[in-house]
Order: structure tokens, then C-alpha cells, then sequence
């Protein structure tokens, strides 16, 4: 168990500031009263019907006024749960669904609310928590009856004179009339109480809806860039199809274009065709009708059969002819091919321009989200989507419970309340005065007045009898501790003797040693190296060997974790030295656990882990 905050009304010496303190695990130091603060705290941990009683009321209130406290805390089954307390009227017990996220009922009775505390939160039994978690000023031997000092039985009260007796009887019936006042005041004022309590509750349903809209109003404002970049694109979910359209139109007009290059590149690979002047076989075939037609010439000059070869310069010119009209042809393709590659160009750019304008809106969302892909704007706008859901149903709530007729007015209402509960104090105070015992034990106490008076006189008074001698406290706190940790007294000190040992020496700067334990239980403390019972030192060094022996207890009792150690002024009286060196050892033992200390002392608030 961990304790995580705690409110107290009309407690006098806990006045928290907001009237709560926050808790965390580790070493805490409040600003309280420490007798006050460990007594509510042990009436909220182990409920009685009789805590309202030990509890010092705040002075300065109307007379009655309530005395209420409360406490959150986070039980060994990791759940949190809330101790609310009036002394006076009753206490409520709420466990948190996680699943509502808010707080239900587990019980309005006392006895199921202590069973409840023990398990499943775990808080230890009231002996185990005084005998090893709690270190109190009171509990010092310096300020408990001494061993030979028994307390004396009480003498039987003498009765009164006649004159005596009827003042008393006139005083008491003036008190009766005050205290039947004051009864039906306080009837009214538990009415108005209750009725408040209602009103608390409906409102505090408002203002948990009303954070709830603030909440997811926080959340959608949070996504505000995605807001103003969906509406910018309009219909967003068009426009991202459009944009997935697009993207694979010129996935599509890519790949082509690709392919297209492919063909051309393969096409420029063999080079541009060669000239005809430039190629043998055309001036092959010039060469050899120039000279069949030269050889014909020859012949019919010389009247022969040689001019005949004449006829065969046309094959061989025809050759040459068909050589270069190849290369036209040739040089023709070569021109198709480049102005191939003008039009693919040409497509790419325009599939380009248009991917750009059709795909623009989304581009432009993506740059001001910082976003790579649609499919992460999609999520985003999904994202938003919910968050205005969440808004619209959190806001539709709030209308709903606003237009409830209890709602309507319960502000109103709950004003008007505090008002009359106020009147009603003010009148309690005036008419009733400080302290009103109850009508019952005012008229118990007149007949107890008109019995003594018509009965005989009273005989001889007994012999005062002396009561038993008191515990001695060191003794006491180890046969405590071992009807805790189970064994015999002297078991449960020699397990913390050496620890309390160096306890000891660190408290008194070295001047007592070490710690023993006997067979019988008794505890001897080393001074100026030679052993000493503890019963026999001065009471200022008892109080220093129980200090030692209580903060060994509380490590040990610390030492199994979630549990909560409570501290008071019980180290008030010592030297600045030994306060910051016993700061030092709670907060080492806090460690493991929880250590509330009540103190407003500056060595143990500059040491704590957390201050309230």
C-alpha cells in the first residue's frame, strides 16, 4: 500500500494547504502536528467508531462542526482507492474502475470498510503498525509513567451538599435547554449536509464532463494543422483518390516512356548510317561503269566488239545508284528515331505537368504536416476524424446531463446551501455556545442528582487501592516487536541490535556504542566501552537507545516493501547534528516503502524526498 493524498476538515494542528497534501513513495515531510496528523491517520487506516473522540478539534468553529478527512491510496492490488470520513456522521469507501474511469461505492459500514483495508489493500494490523511502522513522541520513555510510579485508584467522589447539589441542578437544567436547542440546530444542519453532499456529487458529475470536453477539445486542437490542411483540400477523401488515381496514371505513362527509351537507345546503339560517298561499294560500282563505258567508247571508235562493254556500265552504274538510294533510306530512319525521342520527351513532360497540377492539393498537405505518403495523411485525417467524435460525443454528454432538472439548479442550490449551512452555524454557535453534551447524558446525570439526594448517606470510603506498575517502555517495544515478528523478546532485538547500534552511535556522536540484547530481553548499551543496562541511564539516553531501537524496526518493518512508516516530533529534543543524521536514516528506509513524517522541523524538510 502507498498513500497518495490526504484532506482533513476542522482537525485542529492538519490544515493542509487546499485543505489536501499530495503524497509519493519515498520520504515525505508535512508541516502538521505530529500527535494530530499519526492520530487521523491511524483513525483513517484502522477505522473505529470511537476516532472522533482522540481527534483535537480546530478551534475558532461553531460548536458540533464537523470533523471529516479522507484518504487516496493505492492498495497491494495496484488499485487506487478513496477513505472518506465525518466523524460525526459516517465513512464511504470507493474503489476506481478503470473501465469508467471514476470512482464506485464498496461499502458505507465500518467494520466492511476496516476488513477492506486489511485486504486487498494491505494496511497492517494496528499492532504491527505501532510496534514497527510508527516512531510517536509519546511513546518515549521520558514520557511514560515510571516503573515505580504506579497511578493511584481514583477515590470515590464524595457527594454533594444540598446547596451545592441545586446549583448544579440549575446549571444542568439551563444546559439541558441549550443542548435541546443545539439538537434540533443540528438536525437541521445534517439535513442541509446530506443535501449538499447530493448536490457535491451531481456536480462534481458536471465538472468531470465538463474536463472530459476540455480534454478531447485538447486533443482535437492538438491535430489543428491536420484540421486546416483538410480543409484545404476540401473533400479530402476525393482528393486523395484523385491523387491515387493520378499517381498511377503516371506510374503507368512512366513505364511506358521507359520502354520507349529502351527501343530508342537500342536503335542509336549501331550509330548514324554512312554516307554513300563514304562507302567502297558504291564508288566500286562507279568505278567499273566508268570504265565499261570508257572501254565501250574505245571500241566503236576502233570499229570492234569491245563496244559492246558499253552495255555493262549500267549494271555497274545501277549498282553505285542502289548504294546511295540505300543510304537515303538509311538517313531517313536515322531522322524518324530522333524525332522519336523529341516526342517521348514531350509526353513525359506533359504526363509531368499533369501529375503536378492534378496532385498539387495533396503535396501541398503533406509539405505543411511534414508527411512523406497519402497513406500517412489518410491515418492523420482518420486521427482527426476521431478527435472531433470525441468532442462532438463528449459535448452531447455534457448537454444531456445540463438538461436534467437536478442539474439545472444544483449550483444555484448548492450556493444557497452554504448559506443557510452557514446561518445555521452562526445560530448553532450563538445559542449553543462551545461544547453541548448530548439531552441523554444531561438527564442521565439529574437523576443520578435526585437519586443521591434521597439516599442515605454513603458509607465509609474503601481503601485506595494502588494499580498495577507500569510496563517498562524498552522492555514493552521488544516484546511488541516480537509478538509481531513472531520469537521471543530477546530474538526480535538481537535482530536489529547491530543496526540500532550504529543508530546509536551516529545519534549520540559515538558517545553510547553498541546494542545488547540478554537472554531475558533486557537491552545493555556499551559507554565509554563498557556495557550498561538501558533501564539505568539517564532518561535523555533512554530516549536516544528506544529512538535507536524504533528507526531499526521501522527499516526492517520497510524492508518488504509498500508499506507506509508514520513519524511524529519524536526527535524533536535533539541536537541539530543527530535531527539531520536521523533525516538521513528515514529517508535511507523510505527507500523501500513509505515514510509520512509530521514535523516542521528544516533538518528533515531539506532531507525529504517530497514536502506537503
Amino acid at each position: 500500500m502507498i498513500l497518495l493524498e490526504f484532506a482533513a476538515q476542522g482537525v485542529r494542528g492538519v490544515a493542509p494547504a487546499g485543505g489536501r497534501a499530495t503524497l509519493r513513495p519515498g520520504y515525505n515531510v508535512v508541516s502538521a502536528d505530529g500527535a494530530a496528523l499519526r492520530r487521523l491517520l491511524e483513525a483513517l487506516l484502522h477505522p473505529d467508531p470511537r476516532d472522533g473522540e482522540a481527534l483535537p478539534r480546530a478551534p475558532g468553529g461553531p460548536a458540533g462542526a464537523a470533523v471529516r478527512a479522507g484518504l487516496t491510496l493505492v492498495g497491494d492490488d495496484r488499485v487506487t482507492y478513496r477513505l472518506v470520513r465525518d466523524f460525526t456522521a459516517g465513512a464511504q469507501l470507493h474503489r476506481f474502475d478503470a473501465e469508467r474511469r471514476a470512482f464506485s461505492l464498496v461499502s458505507q459500514d465500518l467494520a466492511e470498510i476496516a476488513a477492506a483495508l486489511r485486504a486487498p489493500i494491505g494496511v497492517p494490523p494496528r499492532a504491527r503498525q505501532g510496534a514497527l511502522l510508527t516512531i510517536a513522541a509519546a511513546d518515549l520513555p521520558s514520557r511514560r509513567p515510571s516503573v515505580a510510579g504506579a497511578a493511584a485508584a481514583v477515590p470515590q467522589r464524595a457527594p454533594l451538599s444540598p446547596e451545592q447539589a441545586r446549583r448544579r441542578r440549575e446549571q444542568l437544567e439551563g444546559e439541558r435547554v441549550r443542548a435541546r436547542a443545539s439538537e434540533k440546530l443540528q438536525q437541521e444542519l445534517d439535513g442541509l449536509q446530506a443535501r449538499a453532499t447530493e448536490l457535491e456529487v451531481a456536480l462534481r458529475d458536471g465538472a468531470r464532463l465538463r474536463e472530459a470536453l476540455a480534454a478531447a477539445g485538447r486533443a482535437r486542437d492538438e491535430l489543428a494543422p491536420a484540421a486546416a490542411a483538410r480543409d484545404a483540400l476540401g473533400d479530402a477523401d476525393a482528393a486523395l483518390a484523385a491523387y491515387e488515381k493520378a499517381a498511377a496514371r503516371r506510374a503507368d505513362a512512366v513505364a511506358r516512356v521507359q520502354a520507349e527509351r529502351a527501343g530508342i537507345e537500342e536503335a542509336e546503339a549501331s550509330g548514324a548510317p554512312l554516307p554513300f560517298w563514304r562507302a567502297p561499294p558504291f564508288w566500286a560500282g562507279a568505278g567499273a561503269g566508268a570504265l565499261l563505258a570508257a572501254a565501250g567508247v574505245a571500241g566503236a571508235a576502233a570499229a570492234t566488239g569491245m563496244r559492246y562493254l558499253a552495255l555493262l556500265d549500267i549494271p555497274a552504274f545501277g549498282w553505285a545508284a542502289w548504294v546511295a538510294l540505300r543510304w537515303v533510306s538509311a538517313q531517313e530512319g536515322w531522322e524518324r528515331i530522333a524525332r522519336r525521342r523529341r516526342v517521348v520527351d514531350d509526353w513525359q513532360a506533359k504526363v509531368e505537368a499533369q501529375f503536378e497540377r492534378d496532385g498539387a492539393a495533396v503535396r501541398g498537405a503533406l509539405a505543411a504536416l511534414g508527411l512523406a505518403r497519402p497513406t500517412e495523411l489518410r491515418e492523420v485525417l482518420g486521427k482527426l476524424a476521431e478527435a472531433e467524435a470525441a468532442v462532438t460525443g463528449a459535448r452531447a454528454r455534457l448537454e444531456a446531463w445540463e438538461a436534467k432538472p437536478e442539474a439545472r439548479g444544483a449550483a444555484a442550490e448548492k450556493a444557497r446551501l452554504d448559506e443557510q449551512q452557514a446561518a445555521l452555524e452562526a445560530r448553532l454557535a450563538s445559542e449553543a455556545g462551545g461544547f453541548v453534551r448530548d439531552v441523554r447524558s444531561i438527564e442521565a446525570e439529574l437523576q443520578r442528582l435526585e437519586a443521591e439526594a434521597t439516599a442515605p448517606a454513603p458509607p465509609a470510603p474503601a481503601p485506595v487501592v494502588a494499580a498495577p506498575a507500569a510496563a517498562e517502555p524498552l522492555r514493552e517495544l521488544l516484546q511488541r516487536a516480537a509478538a509481531e515478528l513472531g520469537g521471543s523478546a530477546a530474538a526480535a532485538g538481537r535482530g536489529v541490535a547491530e543496526k540500532a547500534g550504529q543508530v546509536l552511535a551516529g545519534l549520540t556522536s559515538q558517545r553510547l556504542g553498541g546494542v545488547q540484547v540478554d537472554d531475558r530481553g533486557g537491552l545493555h548499551v556499551l559507554v565509554a566501552g563498557r556495557p550498561a543496562a538501558a533501564i539505568s541511564l539517564p532518561p535523555a539516553d533512554r530516549d536516544l537507545v528506544f529512538l535507536a531501537m524504533k528507526l531499526a524496526f521501522l527499516e526492517q518493518g520497510l524492508a518488504g516493501g509498500r508499506r507506509v512508516g508514520l513519524v511524529d516530533d519524536a526527535f524533536q529534543g535533539l541536537s541539530d547534528g543527530a535531527r539531520r543524521f536521523a533525516a538521513r536514516l528515514l529517508k535511507q528506509a523510505a527507500r523501500a516503502g513509505q515514510v509520512v513524517h509530521a514535523t516542521a522541523d528544516l533538518a528533515f524538510r531539506e532531507a525529504a524526498d517530497h514536502g506537503a
